[in-house]
């Protein structure tokens, strides 16, 4: 018999839930660790997925589902449905409760936060107070008994529990008043014993896996209609099928040679899944990409071949352009080895993400591949059956449907940030708790893993061991410059130092000495038919750098920064791989990932590994009869103060600069020998070892979030007391603001439609179209903000709408330059930035 209450519009409480449980099963039959294993604490954790909406049976709900009633507190189910578990789970244990606390405190946690972001444990553990007491008592009064009672008894769960899964309205309340105090007091108790004892994540995996099965399991019933894509087949050749068809035979002369020498090396080094840790440590422009890919389809294949169950593959990397470049890569490669194209060349350029009819010309399912960043497209491909062209052969899912099984990684290789990995791995928001099942089993691929600052080793080094031995994770690192990240890895080439040694390909010039930029420029003088990049540490410098070049050279110079538009930005990297720049000034934004060459590059002053990362892009491709010329220089401003000191930590600085002095050039091996003798000193004398340990006691104690200011705990002072909120890859600049540049016609359209989404929405008030509205232009509207520090005083127009400072064409002049992007200093007005 039909119960008549209601989850969501149209849809039966108790269809709602069984189909949840439906999914959260499945979930966890792929990804439960052994600690839900246990069969009573996989019951609670079923019985706490079923009754997840048990507060939805009150009226205050029901009437605001018809639109009857405003949403407030009376509508709100999370602690409502999480006591009512409470009450019946505990009566279903009955004496044995006790001894399974732990498991029944993760349960009620999981069904109390389904629909927020995760607090301190400690802090959730108190029965409700007289305020929400009397909140719950008029919510428990207006549960229909007899509908409660006919959706309960239709939920899909064994005998044993469905014995004692009734509602009465008195045996709740009186619970709430006798025993729920009781069981807060004694889990409060218990919590601070096991605290103490706790030295290890284990309960934090077993209660973020558990919370992760529930909110998939919710959000794809609810969003997705259901739908749980079948997991997919990915060719473990799918590389070499790739590198035969595009490349042809292998080189057996040169770089390309090396590269493919080292391909073989590296995938016949691996012949068991038995280790869960591994490294590729490789020069740069060796084609790690490739390299890394075939690596993790071969110990992919492998796994499955142990245990019938094929990882998943997560390739996380430190840039968003690097993202774009190496997802485009990988659907090249996959769609080779699937037959969908007679393979090709890579590609100059990734799909324009302003041009619609680049939209969905992919030809490889989203269920195989998936790219996923906060800028990403929002669309999710699956096989079309009924398509008579190969063009045709996927088809595009809802909005709705995409983003959820695009934020929820449910494909087989997921290319990501390194912040949304690690977001995911310290998992206190309900978005990224989402993926945590997709961490189980999975092959965690790192591209270059120095990019993470320092301060954060330690404990990413206590995550990837701990989530190769909790969760039967695979890891594997890859960079030039590995920071011994973990000691105990697997590497998978034979002998990497033979690789740097062989692979000489520049001199590195050491010049300490402290100059300005106009003494620099004054004494430069260029060689003929050599190109030139000069790097420097921040938008001001390069700004003045780039002005004295092109007053003292006969000719144009390329300018990257964070300034200029992400648009124009992409379109100078494509001119300088072309070879139509012979000199530039950047940022940092080359250093790593982005494959440019040049012969000469004059570095400013960074810590070690920055500098090695800058040198990967000198003589890169190791042209016959050439040396590249790589120099660390020391560059100050007017008032004798160093740009390095004020980007960098001055502990890793100092460092770097002890490693360097006594010398003044050194072969490309003897650099990279001095790096490793670097990243030994930051381990044992630079990092701050009481932040380290403060957020790793904040995983193993569950502290998520808590009731203090979120900033980041990168000094050692913030590190009492610190939660996992606190850990964060980008540092906060509050000073720093967005602005929307109209730099050209398609800008001023992509301004014109967020703008019409916008009064779309206050006229029809349909929240969820305007999203999906804006979810498509996204990607193109962020091709045109750059991120700059602002006065209010001399700031561009604020437009109250998008909430977002906009430069407007006809004053684009005063704000922004077409080569340097926006300007430091007003024109108009005259006001330093």
């Amino acid at each position: 018999m039909a119960s008549g209450l209601y989850s969501h519009p149209g849809i039966p409480l108790e269809d709602h839930s069984n189909r949840v449980l439906a999914l959260a099963r499945a979930l966890l039959n792929e990804a439960a660790p052994a600690w839900w294993q246990d069969a009573r604490r996989r019951s609670l954790l079923e019985m706490a997925v079923a009754l997840h909406d048990f507060g939805k049976a009150t009226m205050f709900f029901q009437e605001a589902l018809q639109g009857e009633r405003r949403k407030d507190a009376f509508t709100r189910h999370a602690r409502l449905s999480a006591l009512f578990f409470l009450h019946r789970a505990t009566a279903w244990l009955g004496e044995e409760a006790e001894g399974h606390w732990l498991p029944l405190l993760f349960a009620y946690l999981a069904v109390l936060r389904h629909h927020t972001s995760l607090k301190n444990v400690a802090d959730e553990l108190h029965p409700p107070d007289e305020a929400e007491r009397e909140v719950l008592e008029a919510q428990i009064q207006a549960i229909p008994a007899d509908k409660t009672n006919a959706y309960l008894a239709a939920l899909d769960l064994p005998e044993e529990i469905q014995a004692v899964l009734t509602f009465s309205p008195e045996a709740f309340q009186s619970w709430l008043g006798d025993e729920a105090s009781t069981l807060f007091r004694t889990w409060r108790r218990r919590w601070r014993g096991w605290k103490r004892e706790t030295q290890d994540a284990e309960g934090y995996w077993a209660f973020l896996t558990g919370f992760s099965a529930l909110l998939d399991a919710d959000k794809l019933e609810a969003g997705a209609k259901g739908y749980l894509p079948s997991r997919g087949d990915v060719p473990s050749d799918a590389v070499d099928c790739y590198k035969a068809r595009v490349f042809g035979p292998p080189s057996v002369e040169g770089l390309n040679a090396m590269r493919e020498q080292a391909y073989r090396e590296v995938l016949a080094g691996l012949r068991s899944p038995d280790h869960h840790l591994y490294t590729i440590t490789l020069p740069t422009g060796m084609g790690k990409t490739l390299t890394g890919m075939a690596t993790a389809l071969k110990l992919r294949d492998l796994v499955r071949e142990k245990t019938g169950q094929a990882p998943r593959i997560i390739y996380a990397l430190p840039f968003l352009s690097i993202i774009d470049q190496n997802a485009d890569i990988l659907e090249q490669v996959l769609a080779v080895a699937l037959g969908l194209t007679e393979g090709e060349a890579p590609s100059a350029s990734s799909p324009d993400p302003c041009d619609p009819e680049d939209r969905g010309k992919g030809l490889v399912e989203n269920r195989l591949l998936i790219k996923h960043h906060h800028l990403a497209d929002v669309q999710y491909r699956v096989q079309n059956k009924d398509a008579d062209k190969i063009e045709e052969a996927v088809r595009e899912l809802d909005y709705a449907a995409s983003r959820l099984l695009t934020e929820g990684w449910h494909s087989e290789i997921v290319v990501t940030t390194f912040v949304q990995l690690f977001n995911t791995l310290l998992a206190w928001r309900n978005a990224a708790a989402r993926r945590v099942n997709k961490l189980h089993h999975a092959i965690l691929l790192l591209d270059e893993v120095q990019a993470l600052p320092a301060v954060y080793w330690p404990l990413v080094r206590n995550l990837l061991t701990e989530a190769a031995e909790r969760l039967g994770a695979y890891v594997i690192l890859m960079t030039a410059t590995q920071p011994y990240l973990l000691e105990d890895a697997h590497e998978l080439v034979p002998n990497p130092h033979a690789y740097f040694s062989v692979l000489d390909r520049l001199d590195v010039h050491i010049h300490l000495e402290r100059r300005t930029l106009e003494d620099f420029v004054a004494d430069f003088v260029p060689e003929r038919g050599k190109s030139y990049l000069f790097m420097v540490n921040s938008i001001a410098a390069a700004q003045e750098l780039h002005s004295l070049l092109e007053d003292a050279l006969d000719e144009d110079v390329a300018f990257l920064s964070t300034g200029v538009t992400p648009k124009e930005r992409l379109e100078r990297i494509r001119a300088l791989k072309a070879g139509r720049y012979r000199f530039a000034v950047s940022t940092q934004l080359l250093e790593a990932g982005v494959d440019v060459d040049f012969d000469v590059i004059y570095r400013d002053l960074a810590p070690l590994d920055s500098l090695v990362q800058a040198a990967g892009r000198c003589n890169r491709n190791l042209r016959a009869g050439r040396r590249g010329q790589f120099h660390i220089v020391h560059w100050i401003d007017d008032k004798d103060c160093s740009y390095a000191h004020r980007i960098y930590d001055p502990v890793l600085l100092a460092r770097t600069q002890t490693h360097l002095e006594g010398h003044t050039h050194l072969r490309e091996p003897e650099f990279l020998d001095l790096l490793r003798d670097y990243f030994l000193d930051v381990w044992e004398t630079g990092i701050p070892w009481d932040v380290a340990d403060a957020l790793w006691e904040a995983v193993c104690t569950l502290r998520f979030d808590g009731e203090k200011d979120k900033a980041c705990v990168l000094k050692a002072k913030e590190a009492p007391g610190a939660y996992l909120s606190q850990f964060c890859l980008i540092e906060q600049q509050p000073y720093k603001w967005d602005v929307f540049v109209q730099v050209d016609e398609r800008a001023v359209a992509v301004w014109n439609e967020a703008k019409a989404i916008l009064r779309a929405l206050r006229r029809d008030h349909d929240v969820w179209k305007a999203r999906e509205r804006f979810a498509r232009i996204k990607p193109c509207f962020y091709q045109y903000v750059v991120s700059v520090a602002l006065k209010p005083e001399t700031a561009p127009h604020w437009d109250d709408d998008l909430r977002i400072y906009v430069v407007q064409q006809d004053v684009r002049d005063v704000y922004y330059d077409s080569v340097t992007g926006f300007k430091r200093e007003q024109e108009a007005g005259g006001v330093f930035l």
